[in-house]
């Protein structure tokens, strides 16, 4: 039998032309494979809708169309499920398709994953704020993505305006408490981060011991410092190379919680929200089943 391939479309995300994806679709899938369907989405939120009933639908391959928001939306919602997630990535960002070498903003090229890839199954993390699919954090990055969320406009640069006017003028390092796998700590901190995939985004934040299949998250703690090292704190998280500052410090665990003041600001795969209870994330293993290039190895 034919396995059944939904395609979810997000038509706003990125600047790529989407009218003639179907047929790009039909041209390019093979059909002797696959039988398959086109959903759109009309406003924020829907994509979850849409991939809740296509787990009910008994769905075989889900395939997210879109940026990193229309991805996570998927993801999140068949986590734990037999439905497999291939990615069309056409947003900006690309932070899961940057670490699992897909194609990005190439639709045939794409596609050709669906025929000829291999299925795998990644970690996600469990959080009582939901699903976990790439990142979390608190504090810096958090009001960063809260202000790039309001700038109106999208793409590296109105990120890197985000992350100035955050750093520059809306945030402060904090004492944060904190408990790592029963481990209790307290520190004063510029930067919180809980990485999942190997990117923040844009192949920026890299860490590169971060593996998708190792049933384990990195914390990276970035501790208070002098500002006149800011620039340089940045160009080492810019190439990669954070840990290479002193004030930096990079944690495996298995489970964090973290107790937050009121109304702190805190982000889920970008998504920021100011909440003021305990924030909890624990690593689900190999959870999530991804549709990647036979090449990918390192993972």
């Amino acid at each position: 039998m034919k396995k059944h391939v939904q395609f979810i479309i997000n038509p706003i995300a990125g600047d790529i032309q989407k009218q003639n994806l179907p047929k790009v679709i039909a041209h390019n899938l093979d059909l002797s494979q696959f039988e398959y369907s086109i959903k759109y989405t009309e406003r924020a939120g829907q994509a979850s809708h849409l991939a809740r009933q296509a787990v009910k639908d008994e769905v075989d391959i889900l395939v997210a169309v879109g940026g990193d928001g229309s991805i996570n939306e998927i993801a999140k919602e068949i986590v734990n499920t037999p439905v497999v997630l291939a990615i069309i990535p056409l947003g900006s960002g690309n932070a899961l398709a940057y670490h699992l070498q897909l194609p990005v903003r190439q639709v045939k090229r794409a596609i050709q994953v669906i025929n000829t890839g291999k299925q795998i199954k990644i970690d996600t993390l469990r959080s009582n704020k939901g699903e976990v699919i790439c990142f979390a954090g608190i504090g810096l990055e958090a009001v960063a993505a809260r202000t790039y969320r309001h700038l109106g406009k999208r793409g590296f640069f109105a990120y890197a305006w985000a992350a100035i006017l955050t750093i520059f003028f809306k945030y402060k390092p904090a004492s944060v408490s904190f408990e790592v796998d029963g481990k209790k700590r307290r520190e004063e901190v510029y930067l919180f981060s809980v990485y999942n995939a190997r990117f923040l985004g844009y192949k920026l934040g890299k860490v590169e011991q971060v593996s998708l299949i190792d049933g384990l998250m990195h914390i990276v703690v970035i501790k208070t410092f002098g500002m006149w090292k800011i620039l340089w704190i940045a160009l080492l998280e810019l190439v990669g190379k954070i840990h290479l500052a002193k004030e930096a410090e990079i944690i495996e665990a298995k489970k964090l919680t973290i107790d937050l003041p009121k109304k702190a600001h805190a982000q889920l795969d970008g998504d920021s929200f100011i909440t003021s209870s305990a924030f909890e994330l624990a690593v689900n293993p190999l959870s999530l089943n991804v549709l990647v290039p036979h090449s990918l190895t390192n993972y």
